[in-house]
């Protein structure tokens, strides 16, 4: 089984900014998400909950990330796959209603090549097989 771990260690006002790795080490990067608290409920422009998530292949109509399809999709018992959380490009907390938005390097409330990730993080996905990893959200806020 593929692991992708995601940390959560900055948060502010905006965003919340996270350290990204897999368990092989090939994945290393950052995630921004939005603000907490924490919320399975959709339509809040939050982030989810801390947990294990399930991931699948999802063809997204974001015009900026239409491009890049397909991207992941994380789901588990308490988000369900109607609310759309999606790992995918994007540099600023605008960018996202809750999904995730990866990055090669971070800044404050920003992450840079995020296209450049988005690709890493899809190989990773593409050689290990989708339903083959599961997605884990930690905090250890610094």
């Amino acid at each position: 089984m593929g692991k992708i771990q995601i940390v959560r260690k900055w948060q502010s006002e905006t965003a919340t900014i996270s350290e990204l790795g897999s368990n092989n080490g090939i994945l290393k990067g950052y995630v921004l998400e939005r603000p907490g608290p924490d919320t399975a409920q959709s339509g809040l422009r939050l982030r989810i909950p801390e947990g294990t998530y399930r991931l699948k292949w999802h063809n997204s109509n974001i015009p900026t990330v239409k491009p890049y399809n397909p991207v992941p999709l994380l789901y588990n018992s308490t988000v369900s796959e109607g609310r759309y959380i999606l790992i995918h490009n994007g540099n600023y907390p605008s960018n996202t209603d809750g999904c995730l938005l990866v990055g090669e390097t971070k800044g404050s409330n920003v992450v840079n090549s995020s296209v450049s990730m988005l690709r890493k993080v899809k190989d990773y996905l593409n050689d290990a097989g989708i339903d083959n990893v599961f997605l884990e959200i930690s905090a250890d806020y610094q």
